[in-house]
């Protein structure tokens, strides 16, 4: 196949803002502690793991 004429263009990576409990695990302490402060001062939204039966993601609860 021949090289593509034009580079492809790709949407910036947004910033993480709804975080689940199982992401934080892999976190270096410097990252755990900024992602922990932001979430205590309501920037970052902290998924609960705790979920009703028949309950869909658009409903879920989310820690503020």
């Amino acid at each position: 196949m021949p090289a593509r004429k034009e580079v492809e263009k790709y949407a910036r990576v947004g910033t993480k803002d709804c975080w689940h409990p199982y992401g934080l695990q892999g976190l270096n302490p410097e990252k755990f502690a900024t992602v922990v402060s932001r979430i205590l001062k309501g920037k970052f939204d902290l998924l609960t793991l705790k979920w009703e039966k028949g309950d869909s993601l658009d409903k879920a609860p989310r820690f503020n």
